[in-house]
């Protein structure tokens, strides 16, 4: 093995992973690198070992090689600018997508099945608080930003309220906007809850991360006031978003019964 040609090559991966990737984000496999480096497999391999070495990546077996993470992330206060998420999302900047194309980021939404009306079924009936045969509009995609995945979305939908929209993948209006002025169903209020977690398989594979790298699993609940002034639940989505690329900043009041 050339000591040069193995340089050239460090350097060139060095570069790639400083400019091109993120944490969590998984190389070319040997034989491509090979191929496009112009290098045989045994020096690639070499290099990517000296790349571990020096704390650029991880090199997992029977998985591959995965830009590394740093060693501290901590954010404190309010983040200014993408791709942090300042929240609570929906409070404050309308969506995820609206925040990205505010900052001129090139956003797409890539369906992994069509949206369908479906029985809710037992565990989806339990979150909606409605009957495991009541129907719910399905939505499963993923949201990608700058060709990058960023967040996996399962979404159900009162059926009752979305029968239209099913099979509708590139509805340009906004939810919110089309539940108000065609159903006259205002949404009023949100519930999440956030879990950190190792993902499994198949989430590593749609957002291209390494199954060290963590991902925040969200459930969210969405209410909203129908015409008659009732409360309804319309909406829960189950949201796994790439731990390294989110943030989550919560603002809230201390009642002051609390206060000692």
């Amino acid at each position: 093995m050339e000591k040069a040609k193995l340089d050239e090559v460090v350097t060139v991966l060095r570069n790639q992973i400083k400019d091109q990737y993120i944490a969590g984000q998984k190389l070319p496999s040997e034989r491509n690198l090979a191929t496009e480096l112009k290098a045989s497999r045994g020096t690639i391999r070499a290099a990517l070992q000296r790349l571990q070495q020096e704390n650029f990546i991880d090199i997992v077996p029977n998985s591959g090689a995965f830009v590394r993470f740093p060693v501290q992330k901590m954010t404190m206060g309010n983040v200014d600018s993408f791709p942090k998420n300042s929240g609570p999302e929906l409070q404050e900047v309308g969506s995820f997508i609206h925040l990205a194309r505010e900052q001129g980021r090139e956003v797409s939404i890539r369906y992994l099945e069509p949206s369908k009306i479906t029985p809710a079924g037992v565990e989806i009936g339990k979150k909606m608080n409605i009957k495991p045969d009541e129907e719910v509009l399905k939505r499963y995609r993923i949201q990608v930003v700058d060709r990058i995945p960023y967040r996996i979305l399962t979404t159900y939908l009162l059926g009752s309220l979305t029968k239209e929209l099913e099979g509708q993948e590139d509805h340009k209006i906004p939810l919110f906007d089309w539940l108000r002025d065609y159903k006259g169903l205002h949404a009023s209020e949100v519930t999440e809850s956030l879990n950190c977690r190792m993902p499994n398989e198949q989430e590593c594979s749609l957002l291209n991360i390494s199954r060290t790298n963590p991902v925040v699993e969200m459930d969210r609940w969405i209410w909203g006031i129908n015409g008659k002034d009732e409360k309804v639940l319309f909406e829960y989505s189950k949201i796994i978003a790439n731990s390294s690329l989110h943030d989550f900043t919560y603002t809230y009041s201390i009642h002051r019964k609390n206060v000692g």
